[in-house]
């Protein structure tokens, strides 16, 4: 996320007030649609079995946050509505099990995206806050502080399936007092031979590769501690490419790189206007544990044409899509 240097002047009051060490995050209630927004598996009649699971489907994208720091260039909140909904379309053609995001926005300008996106998509959802977050204040004070500025950033995870289970961790690894970094981790019940997945998601820090490859030796350890037997997939912009020093942790920790070499490129576009240049760079990552090699393509690639003739990205990223395979539970000999 583009640096909230804004913030400084008008928090740092707020900062040298006393309040707990919270590490845990808060997290807003997890959100089960009512039954007209509720999607398969969910829909079928009582008594009838619930067809088993042949592919997981997971994308995953940095959506651009709304928030202006340069008042001289406000497109990237003029837009925010026309390119959720643009998201929304492609997503709505993808049919993920699981939608990921960072920089999940909310502002008084733009309200809670989350509603939105669960009701289109049909699917419950779980967010956390990262930005703003100052340490040594309590929970009831980083509120107060968001309320006053007027945003929250975070990560996102939608299920189109029931979620179980979530939890959330802040990284004490910082860049600035003003920017926050957290770790969502979700457990799903998918249908058979699946069972329960588990599903983390962080957005690292653009504030230098020492900070960077910290937290993300942080959030390998929290993945660690808390991870189940099931299935496992860790998404989100690290900001950094595979092979290099924040990637590595997650590979010690026996996660694989479900991209690999594959020519996929989701950093970063210099606007969010016009038909610009292919990508040349991987920052959106999928490592997984438990799983077959996947389909892989990006997504948000390609502009749309608006009513007066311009064409929009949905962000200044791609998306990753990815469709596991997952072959049938192997049968007990008799």
């Amino acid at each position: 996320m583009r640096r909230l240097v804004f913030l400084a002047a008008l928090v740092l009051p707020l900062a040298a007030a006393c309040g707990g060490d919270d590490s845990d995050i808060t997290l807003a209630p997890v959100v089960t649609p009512t039954p007209s927004f509720t999607s398969p598996p969910f829909t079928s009649s009582p008594g009838e079995a619930t067809p088993a699971i042949t592919e997981f489907r997971v994308a995953v994208i940095n959506m651009m946050s709304p928030v202006v720091v340069d008042t001289a260039n406000t497109i990237a909140s003029e837009t925010y509505e026309q390119r959720l909904d643009l998201l929304i379309e492609e997503l709505k053609i993808l049919k993920p099990d699981i939608v990921a995001i960072n920089e999940w926005t909310n502002t008084k300008a733009h309200g809670n995206p989350a509603a939105k996106l669960g009701k289109e998509l049909k699917m419950e959802y779980q967010w956390v806050r990262a930005n703003p977050w100052f340490p040594g204040q309590s929970k009831e004070q980083n509120d107060a502080i968001a309320d006053q500025i007027g945003f929250q950033e975070g990560e996102i995870i939608l299920s189109r399936h029931r979620i179980l289970r979530a939890e959330s961790k802040w990284l004490t690894q910082r860049t600035s007092e003003t920017e926050g970094r957290a770790v969502l981790h979700l457990v799903v019940q998918a249908p058979e031979p699946l069972g329960e997945v588990e599903v983390y998601i962080t957005h690292l820090t653009g504030g230098g590769d020492r900070v960077r490859a910290a937290q993300a030796t942080s959030v390998a350890s929290i993945i660690k501690e808390t991870r189940g037997k099931g299935p496992l997939l860790f998404v989100g912009d690290l900001n950094d490419v595979p092979g290099s020093a924040t990637t590595q942790p997650f590979v010690d920790a026996g996660l694989l790189d479900a991209v690999g070499d594959a020519p996929l490129f989701t950093c970063c576009r210099d606007g969010i206007i016009g038909e610009l240049p292919p990508l040349t760079t991987r920052t959106t990552h999928i490592f997984a544990s438990g799983w077959a090699p996947p389909q892989l393509s990006v997504f948000g690639d390609k502009p749309r044409k608006r009513a007066d003739g311009s064409f929009l990205y949905p962000s200044d990223h791609n998306g990753l899509f990815a469709i596991f395979p997952v072959p049938p539970r192997e049968q007990a000999p008799p």
